[in-house]
């Protein structure tokens, strides 16, 4: 599908979120095959996510109405202006299949860009026309044919109205005289490696292994020692996964290429896979496949450690952090698990672990080279009510309940796949019932 994205932006502000809306409306629809022109006004520098070199550039003149009094001051320079706008955006408009506005029928000084874009899709009417409003409504005001203002107010032709929230929507249908169904609603997308500043290795992980997705996901960094008992974060993972969430353990296993590490990597996965999860569940960072984007000795070095960026990224990423090490003096990566905002799942059985991170924080019994527990009636059984107090978190923190649902659902491919997506394939799709 070509579509343009039509704005009339003159300068890339990083505190105008409309333009961090925009960047993620770029992304979504070249990530997923789709053919772009962006379109902004006479002197805007592309950067970053507008840059690519497949997305196809067009600029139009800076043509601001400043007060109502122009129009009828001015008419004839108005219309002057509205042609000029039409004679740079034609080129656009008739080769692609939709056309996104962003504000473009809302704010009156983009008024010459709106009937522009209103004659244009007469012209061309196999174009489907979707118009992001990011302001709160106004009240409806029916001007009369022939007053240039009434475009502000009236249901655009071949177009659809979209809005970021359901609850106002109706708000929005009534300024365009319009039954609130005919707004579509699709929320903001946020590009969580972008914010973060993602290292390339953490984006082809997320890509890959689909790390935006799981209600529980976890980073383990650490030595594959058998002191570190990795194995026993794979049990309580199982047991969260029975329990009827969705999971993913990444074990960042650094300096663990020698024999035995491979051995006890070997029996980890063997078990994990007995235990009913995938290799997409349980992720050995020394044995990762190779990832999009990455070149070979960048993936030959995964095998001895990842970058400590790499870690951090992750911990952004994961809302729980389990430690089930049998020994320690401190833990550094409990602390950056922390400060990254996890919920922290430690070993009751090594003492010094509430000394250094408190009340606040989940305890269960790893055993450790101190203490030895038995499990009743068996180790599975234990972790199981382990695995309930951990998702029962879920519902008591609303913080940690709020960073998952981001997560899930308004990370890039969340926001196309069930928003984004389906708006433009049924607009698409209306060319053809018209015709």
């Amino acid at each position: 599908m070509h579509v343009a994205v039509i704005t009339t932006f003159v300068e890339l502000f990083e505190a105008f979120s409309l333009c961090n809306v925009v960047s993620t409306q770029l992304q979504m629809l070249r990530h997923n095959g789709h053919h772009v022109t962006f379109v902004a006004g006479d002197g805007f520098m592309s950067q970053g996510a507008y840059a690519h070199p497949a997305i196809e550039q067009i600029r139009l003149p800076v043509l601001h109405v400043t007060h109502e009094s122009d129009l009828a001051d001015r008419p004839a320079a108005f219309r002057s202006d509205v042609d000029f706008v039409k004679g740079r955006l034609r080129p656009a408009i008739e080769r692609c299949d939709v056309a996104i506005t962003h504000d473009i029928l809302y704010l009156l000084q983009h008024l010459a860009y709106n009937i522009a874009c209103r004659e244009l899709a007469l012209e061309f009417p196999n174009v489907r026309w979707l118009h992001w409003i990011h302001s709160a409504a106004e009240a409806h005001v029916d001007f009369p044919r022939g007053d240039p203002r009434r475009a502000r107010f009236t249901p655009f032709p071949f177009g659809t109205i979209v809005y970021p929230n359901r609850t106002d929507a109706f708000r929005v249908a009534q300024q365009f005289g319009l039954p609130e169904d005919a707004v579509a609603v699709v929320p903001h997308a946020i590009d969580i490696a972008e914010c973060y500043g993602f290292h390339p290795l953490t984006r082809a992980m997320v890509e890959h292994f689909g790390l935006e997705r799981p209600d529980v996901l976890s980073v383990y960094p650490t030595r594959l020692d058998r002191g570190k008992q990795a194995e026993r974060a794979v049990r309580l993972f199982a047991e969260i996964k029975r329990a009827g969430a969705s999971v993913a353990l990444v074990i960042a296993n650094f300096h663990s290429t020698g024999e035995r590490f491979v051995r006890y990597r070997e029996e980890i996965s063997a078990e994990a896979a007995r235990l009913g999860l995938t290799p997409n569940e349980v992720v050995f960072t020394s044995n990762l496949p190779p990832l999009p984007g990455m070149p070979g000795p960048a993936m030959t070095r995964t095998a001895i450690e990842l970058p400590h960026q790499v870690v951090q990224d992750l911990f952004r990423l994961t809302n729980v952090y389990v430690h089930p090490s049998a020994s320690e003096t401190y833990s550094l990566v409990c602390q950056e698990a922390a400060i990254a905002g996890n919920l922290l799942v430690l070993n009751e059985d090594f003492p010094a672990m509430r000394e250094l991170y408190g009340d606040a924080a989940l305890y269960a019994h790893f055993c450790s080279s101190q203490m030895l527990t038995v499990y009743a009636p068996n180790e599975a059984a234990y972790f199981s009510e382990v695995a309930r107090d951990i998702l029962a978190q879920f519902e008591l923190n609303p913080t940690l309940a709020q960073r998952t649902r981001i997560r899930q659902t308004r990370n890039l491919r969340a926001v196309y796949d069930e928003h984004f997506g389906p708006v433009l394939e049924a607009a698409r799709a209306s060319v053809s019932r018209a015709g």
